[in-house]
């Protein structure tokens, strides 16, 4: 009995000196394996492999991106990504806004029609990368491959700007400016709003690399926020470009008309 009242006193004064987000950390078991794609089939499975180098970059400043754009576009009745968009198309404009507004590498992690994707990209804005896993469906895993391939790269990052591949309508100077937070900020998430509402996209810092890509199936990025609440800052950002984006027709119709050719 005088042993748990003393293990109870000691982790009352260890919370009382120590914020939620650090106390968590100390419970939290560190990552021990990473989860990968076998090759011998397509389930996720939890095998140990060469973890990637999970060392902080020496200098701040390189800020990746990865874009989903690997699903099937069911509800929009016709494939987004190569939906018309200026005088390219939506993927295009995309992955150029980001490598404008100083994203670099753009890793645009593709599916379905993958290589028709790929055949859009400007070499050196941005590279294809495949989700072998698109016929599932989830966002998450495109968000896990593109992280792994940049962890794997070799060329350090000081984080990503997690992307949708159906906004792109957001201008350069709105990458810019959420890019410059981080910058500020280098350790903390940054996550635009408008109206007191999140949008995309959202920069995640190199040490919350690990807590995506080991986030099983059936999760979201946004249970990752939620998990690290503590560890958000928020961007307010002039427009709700970064609260909207194209599911449906209408939803495509509409940016069309309200941003396609807006300066």
């Amino acid at each position: 009995m005088q042993t748990c009242g003393i293990l109870r006193k000691w982790t009352k004064k260890l919370f009382c000196h120590t914020n939620r987000a650090t106390f968590r950390a100390l419970l939290r078991p560190p990552v021990q394996e990473w989860l990968t794609l076998s090759p011998a089939h397509s389930e996720r499975t939890q095998e140990r492999v060469e973890p990637p180098d999970y060392r902080p970059p020496e200098t701040v400043g390189r800020i990746a991106a990865v874009v989903a754009a690997a699903g099937f576009s069911s509800r929009m009745g016709r494939f987004k990504p190569l939906l018309p968009w200026r005088n390219g198309t939506v993927i295009e404009a995309v992955a150029a806004g980001l490598a404008a507004g100083g994203a670099s590498p753009v890793n645009v992690v593709t599916g379905h029609r993958g290589e028709e994707i790929a055949e859009r990209l400007t070499p050196g804005d941005a590279v294809a990368i495949s989700n072998p896993d698109y016929r599932k469906n989830e966002m998450l895993r495109s968000y896990q491959v593109g992280i792994d391939a940049l962890l794997r790269d070799g060329r350090p990052v000081q984080g990503a700007l997690l992307a949708l591949g159906d906004q792109p309508h957001i201008p350069a100077g709105v990458i810019r400016q959420i890019i410059d937070r981080a910058l500020a900020v280098p350790e903390a998430v940054v996550v635009p709003s408008f109206m007191r509402r999140r949008g995309h996209p959202v920069y995640l810092p190199w040490r919350f690399f690990p807590n995506l890509v080991n986030l099983e199936s059936g999760r979201s990025l946004r249970d990752l926020l939620e998990e690290f609440d503590e560890e958000i800052v928020y961007e307010v950002v002039e427009s709700d470009c970064v609260r909207r984006d194209m599911d449906v027709p209408a939803e495509y119709e509409f940016l069309r008309s309200e941003y396609e050719w807006a300066e």
